[in-house]
């Protein structure tokens, strides 16, 4: 006849075994997001959180461009990975797919990185309807919706750091960039109102000011400028990546960066 102590010893074990593996399976995935992250600043960023020992997520709207990034940021690091997802982040649909691929994969988002934007160079008489939608919709329209899906995918009881990086055109006004100034300072806007009604969560927010760099932005903006004297995105990423994952120690909550003169 078994001793009747070991078998409730026995009992015990197994149960606690079983515990541990429904805890394994509950558990939740945490990655590192970066939307706009196939090039310029938010390839930086990839790369900075990839050495930190984060896993990522790159989101754009080009596949070509992803794939490349991501095959150069692989080189990195043997322990960490990198993934894409194709998503406009201004187009509604396509972020809440993405919103359910993270909810279909047991995905929590630790640090999301809303990166993604675009430039103009335009004066007060250009602007049309179809310039401020291009412009709002990347740098204001898809930051909010990014934000939103975020915040609801990832459970209340998990720390989740936003961080909102936009630019020092969301400080001052600045010549011919009006509807670039407006969409960053409703950025602005919006980040300060999310930090006021997050207040008390285990939601942070970290609002970023980088100034110029050396990157594609005044290409694509359509201006024309010197930017050899500007910073090395990659010296911006590593500034703002220490300071954010850092953030325990410190509360860290705006950061404006510029080069010196």
């Amino acid at each position: 006849m078994p001793n009747r102590n070991s078998s409730q010893f026995f009992l015990t074990n197994v149960i606690k075994l079983i515990m541990n593996i429904f805890a394994e399976i509950l558990i939740m995935k945490r990655i590192s997001i970066v939307s706009g992250g196939s090039e310029g600043l938010g390839l930086a960023l990839a790369a900075c959180l990839l050495k930190s020992g984060k896993d990522v997520l790159l989101l754009g709207r080009d596949c070509e461009k992803l794939n490349k990034a991501a095959k150069k940021l692989g080189r990195i690091s043997e322990k960490n990975h990198v993934s894409t997802l194709v998503c406009n982040v201004g187009k509604e649909e396509e972020v809440k797919k993405t919103s359910e691929f993270l909810k279909s994969h047991k995905i929590a988002v630790e640090y999301l990185f809303n990166n993604a934007g675009r430039g103009l160079a335009a004066d007060v008489y250009s602007a049309t309807s179809e310039l401020i939608d291009k412009v709002f919709e990347a740098n204001l329209k898809g930051l909010i919706l990014l934000t939103t899906e975020m915040l609801k995918v990832t459970p209340e009881k998990e720390e989740l750091t936003i961080v909102n990086i936009m630019s020092t055109s969301a400080l001052v006004g600045r010549d011919n960039e009006s509807i670039y100034c407006a969409s960053k300072w409703g950025a602005r806007g919006y980040t300060e109102a999310l930090r006021s009604e997050l207040k008390g969560t285990k939601r942070n927010i970290i609002a970023v000011y980088p100034g110029g760099m050396k990157t594609s932005f005044y290409k694509v903006a359509n201006k024309e400028r010197d930017i050899s004297a500007f910073m090395n995105p990659r010296d911006v990423a590593e500034k703002i990546i220490n300071a954010v994952l850092n953030a325990d120690k410190l509360a860290v909550t705006d950061i404006t960066i510029n080069r010196k003169k």
